[in-house]
């Protein structure tokens, strides 16, 4: 393969990052091919492997850098998203690939279960805080005693499914973050500095 046919499908291979940050790359990848000159650019070539393999690598360095910057939820399940992608773009065994989607899918689906637990407790805490609340207030005139019960014992649930939204929000955002950061850092691999030190 030649630099330029390499280069070009490094090009359209990053069409998931943005324009400037493909062209960064692009660009990136030209001086490295002209600063090891034309004797050298077969076996840099061969070094990288192929321009979308190169292009998955790039990918999934971006969203990691991106989830580093700004962790969130919505961020850690984007990232995770690129990073499966990343992992079936790049030219590895399938039943490797395979493996590891389903791994990550698992890890998914138990912070998913986790948090959908946690919240179904904090809004049935909430709601039957409400109701016995209510029903407290239609007790008041019939026996005010058992009416303060129930309006105490109301305000009390209501109180302690709202004080589950907090830990909720911040459960939600550790654990889809730190499912994301975990295959980032499964997935890094020697940037082409260091490939090509080895060669």
């Amino acid at each position: 393969m030649k630099k330029e046919e390499f280069l070009e499908g490094l090009r359209k291979s990053l069409k998931r990052l943005s324009s400037e940050d493909a062209a960064d790359a692009v660009e990136y990848y030209t001086e490295y091919l002209e600063d090891a000159g034309p004797e050298n650019e077969a076996a840099v070539l061969g070094a990288w492997g192929p321009p979308e393999r190169v292009a998955s690598q790039i990918t999934a360095e971006y969203a990691m850098k991106r989830m580093d910057e700004q962790p969130s939820a919505k961020k850690g399940l984007s990232t995770a998203w690129v990073v499966v992608l990343a992992i079936f773009a790049s030219p590895i065994a399938i039943p490797v690939a395979a493996l590891a989607a389903c791994a990550m899918l698992l890890l998914v689906l138990a912070v998913a279960t986790i948090v959908l637990v946690v919240g179904a407790v904090a809004a049935s805490l909430a709601a039957g805080g409400v109701l016995t609340f209510v029903m407290g207030l239609c007790l008041l005139f019939v026996n005010w005693k058992t009416a303060v019960f129930y309006i105490g014992a109301g305000l009390f649930l209501a109180g302690a499914g709202t004080a589950l939204v907090p830990p909720l929000v911040w459960l939600s955002k550790k654990g889809f973050g730190f499912v994301a950061k975990l295959f980032g850092r499964i997935l890094r691999r020697k940037k082409p500095r260091e490939r090509m030190a080895n060669i």
